[in-house]
């Protein structure tokens, strides 16, 4: 009991990574609802850099974790892919402004598949809140579908939507980090009660 109570532990020893991605997704947010259309351009170097960052930060969680999380390839597979993209988008900024949102609807789209995937697994270890974390992976999925049906969309369409999506997936991320943390808690509880 106390291997699988120190497994637990280990396997959300980095919760906060998500907490601060969460915060940068929100901060992103607010930037892009505040800034006017015009400065479109600079919301691509934005993204481009942002999910740069957001693949650094998954694959240090997946590496750190790769012995105790049980979808370590979904984590790692997620930073490489949020890796690649970024750094192709931060390299050919005009490919980026032509086909910004095709490109961000994938990753998106991508990264609300991965939501879903973790609220199953909260799911499976009982945890209780699981279901806020699949409604913003669909919503996130929804969102991401309609910037990749029509990439042509206005420019101001599409900073509110991507915006809003990227609100969404904010809260997503520190809605799961509280939870990981929560679940550290209680099993660090339990180890010290069993110790």
């Amino acid at each position: 009991m106390s291997n699988l109570i120190s497994a637990v532990t280990g396997t959300v020893k980095n919760w906060w990574v998500f907490l601060i991605l969460g915060i940068l997704l929100l901060i992103s947010s607010y930037w892009m609802f505040t800034t006017p259309v015009e400065s479109f351009i600079g919301l691509a170097s934005l993204f481009s850099a942002l999910i740069f960052v957001s693949g650094l930060f998954n694959v240090f969680f997946a590496l750190t974790n790769k012995e105790d999380i049980e979808n370590f390839g979904l984590y790692l597979a997620g930073g490489i892919f949020d890796v690649i993209i970024g750094f192709i988008l931060l390299k050919y900024p005009g490919l980026t402004i032509v086909l910004f949102s095709m490109f961000i609807g994938f990753w998106l789209l991508f990264r609300g598949f991965n939501l879903i995937s973790v609220a199953f697994n909260l799911k499976s270890i009982g945890a209780s809140d699981w279901g806020w974390i699949l409604l913003f992976g669909i919503l996130v999925v929804i969102f991401a579908m309609m910037s990749i049906i029509n990439p042509l969309i206005g420019a101001s369409y599409l900073v509110y939507t991507l915006a809003f999506t990227l609100l969404l997936l904010g809260v997503a991320n520190i809605t799961l980090a509280l939870r990981l943390r929560k679940i550290k808690s209680k099993a660090s509880d339990l180890k010290d009660k069993l110790s």
